[in-house]
């Protein structure tokens, strides 16, 4: 009993080292890394134009274009590298290609897919935008595409994973990752607030993730712990990096403040560190959350997990939700939905 108590305390002081020696590198990471500053940031597009109302996210086309969703007009503008409008696709219906609340857009090496959390559907174009096909699928939020058939939606804790992958041709369901949290069917929202409170993670905002797929990998973003995780295709855990960014401090404490005090009934205040994740050419990129005082930052993390570049935004009036690189060109672009407009300025390499 004597040796396997000396064995435990051992094991227990080894991972309490790795963890600290984690947490010391990327802290290390971050303040070894020199800030870029992006400069020259110019209106691109905006509501006089094309009437664009509320562009919600966007994703970058070969040979200058770019595509962005409206969530207002329930439709995917394709905008030229000039300005000009070459097409738009979708429109409120309920019919093929149409959609009632699209969420989220998402591009691969050939299509482009439409997520619509109103009707549970995954609606699939082409480059161009002529409507290819569609899938129901069995989520609100959080889904990213793998191909045609297959795509990623959070586990939440299900069978002690962090991620589902459903097949739709195969009918199947394979769970992947490894859970922060236990499955939490039955939510207490006053409890979780009271936990909030303390400092601490309430138990159903361990498992909550963003996710972003680029073949062949998995890019995962734990949003309640700042970790981010690439996985092969099929499940196979590849790294795993804390990101520790010295706003993350201030946006807990921020949430833990509000969550002291009374609020509706039932209600949980809730936190993130990114509102936006996209993977360019096996580069992680990590839109933080704007922070008073604080420069906005777009985070690069390479294909191996290290910390590679720090950008500085500048935002004065309008709040940027999403960004695209058109690496082709060199180019940045920022959405700004309160106000439908796009901005654009050169992308430093």
């Amino acid at each position: 009993m004597k040796s396997l108590t000396i064995y435990t305390c051992f094991a227990i002081l080894v991972v309490i080292t790795f963890l600290s020696s984690c947490q010391h590198e990327s802290e290390t990471q971050v303040s070894t890394v020199h800030p870029i500053e992006i400069v020259n940031l110019q209106l691109f597009v905006d509501f006089e134009q094309h009437g664009l109302r509320v562009p919600w996210q966007i994703e970058s086309l070969p040979n200058g274009k770019i595509a962005v969703l409206d969530n207002s007009s329930n439709e995917v503008l394709i905008i030229g590298p000039d300005g000009e409008l070459i097409n738009s696709f979708g429109g409120t219906g309920r019919g093929p290609g149409e959609f009632i609340r699209p969420n989220a857009l998402q591009k691969s090496d050939n299509y482009m897919y439409v997520i619509d959390s109103d009707l549970l559907r995954i609606n699939q174009f082409s480059l161009s935008g002529e409507f290819v096909q569609s899938y129901n699928i069995d989520t609100r939020q959080g889904v990213t595409v793998k191909d045609e058939l297959t795509y990623f939606d959070r586990a939440m804790g299900k069978e002690g994973s962090l991620i589902k992958k459903i097949n739709k041709e195969e009918n199947s369901t394979y769970f992947i990752g490894e859970a922060m949290g236990e499955e939490d069917q039955h939510r207490d929202l006053d409890r979780e607030k009271n936990v909030l409170s303390r400092g601490e993670i309430p138990n159903s905002f361990k498992n909550t993730i963003t996710m972003y797929y680029s073949d062949p990998h998995l890019y995962v973003f734990l949003d309640a712990f700042s970790r981010l995780q690439k996985y092969t295709k099929d499940g196979d855990l590849v790294w795993d990096q804390s990101i520790e960014l010295p706003e993350n401090e201030i946006i807990f404490n921020e949430v833990v403040e509000r969550a002291k005090k009374p609020g509706p009934p039932g209600a949980v205040p809730v936190y993130r560190y990114i509102t936006s994740m996209k993977v360019i050419e096996g580069h992680t990129y990590l839109f933080w959350v704007p922070v008073e005082k604080h420069p906005r930052k777009l985070v690069k993390v390479d294909s191996d997990g290290n910390l590679d570049s720090i950008y500085h935004i500048p935002e004065e009036v309008p709040t940027f939700s999403d960004f695209s690189i058109d690496t082709e060109n060199d180019l940045l672009y920022l959405i700004a939905p309160e106000l439908g407009q796009i901005y654009r300025t050169n992308y430093p390499v």
